[in-house]
């Protein structure tokens, strides 16, 4: 065994009740390796309100019947977002230290493909690693009030991707504060809607498209609706989820999942490429995701989604690519303004 490694890690397993999920109840079964960089660190096995070091280690999975669900053809994105969206709340209670009852809230978030052939599903056992940076920001008596988070992503120990995020930690009374200001915004600028379980329903449940023509196979995990109509380019979608998804749906009286934004972009733009540009969802893979967050969305209220493609491109090999931009509303309020890259692979 390397000595310098024994010497400065500590291991931990985050199992499905390690800690309070942040928006809804799935949690991966990972493993997280602390690298502190002082023997103290090692020692007590806490962190200095400082830059601080982990790598997360997980099987990629098999037969999940989201991340595993679809064409087969690519690893899901969305589980990586996950295990990175895990590992930052586990660290940010563990070892920083923050209370349990400050709600984390993302502030940007955004996931990178940088070599695309370690993200082809072979059909057997695969490995991913994330090694994984957290800064502290805004230190109040040695805790901090937000993390930045940056990750650096291999299957089968091959560099592949990056992953990043920004996220703070609000005081509950602040949290509760926002959401009723965002909420009486929503309301005020839209209809009245029925209360529902599920993130961005309300009122009539909206039809939802086909899942093979956003990727998927099995309805449940398709998030949008078919568009409402395309204006100057534009195409408008409702954000359809199922109230008892495993990785979509929000707590009673929560605010709609970050995992939510994430899958309904690369579904509207999956939609939107192959109206305007003829893309096809078997053969296609979101290679680039960013996103910032302006405010809360209310998970028994109606979102929309607005995405515009630009004009497609080609990469290196010659491979059609393109971009849109994309803005999650909920009424006249924004609440996430984020752009999506997808890449033909054929």
């Amino acid at each position: 065994m390397d000595s310098t490694l024994a010497a400065t890690t500590s291991a931990t397993s985050l199992a499905p009740d390690a800690y309070p999920p942040a928006d809804q109840g799935f949690v991966a079964p990972l493993h997280l390796l602390y690298r502190p960089e002082t023997p103290e660190g090692f020692l007590l096995d806490a962190t200095a309100p400082a830059e601080q070091h982990f790598v997360l280690s997980a099987e990629l999975p098999r037969g999940h019947p989201t991340f595993n669900d679809g064409p087969g053809g690519f690893h899901d994105l969305l589980f990586v977002a996950e295990c990175l969206r895990q590992a930052t709340h586990f660290v940010a209670h563990q070892y920083f230290r923050v209370p349990a009852d400050r709600p984390a809230v993302f502030v940007s978030s955004g996931l990178d493909v940088l070599r695309l052939a370690p993200w082809r599903d072979s059909g057997g056992p695969a490995h991913v690693s994330l090694d994984i940076t957290l800064t502290p920001l805004d230190v109040v008596h040695g805790i901090p009030r937000g993390l930045d988070c940056r990750g650096a992503v291999a299957i089968e120990g091959v560099a592949c991707g990056s992953a990043r995020a920004r996220l703070m930690f609000l005081m509950p009374k602040v949290y509760e504060s926002h959401r009723a200001l965002g909420r009486r915004e929503s309301l005020y600028s839209t209809s009245p809607a029925t209360p529902r379980a599920a993130a961005g329903t309300g009122g009539p449940e909206p039809a939802a498209v086909q899942p093979g023509r956003v990727g998927r196979g099995r309805p449940d995990n398709v998030v949008v609706g078919p568009p409402r109509g395309a204006f100057d380019g534009e195409f408008v979608l409702p954000v359809v989820v199922a109230p008892e998804h495993e990785v979509f749906r929000a707590r009673p009286g929560g605010h709609v999942p970050g995992p939510v934004f994430l899958e309904a972009s690369r579904q509207a733009t999956l939609i939107a490429a192959a109206e305007l540009h003829g893309f096809e969802a078997a053969h296609t893979v979101l290679t680039r995701w960013q996103a910032s967050f302006r405010g809360f969305g209310d998970a028994d209220l109606p979102m929309t989604c607005t995405v515009a493609a630009d004009d497609p491109a080609r990469d290196a090999a010659g491979r059609p690519s393109a971009r849109t931009r994309l803005a999650f509303s909920q009424g006249s309020r924004v609440l996430c303004t984020a752009s999506a890259t997808l890449l033909q692979d054929c």
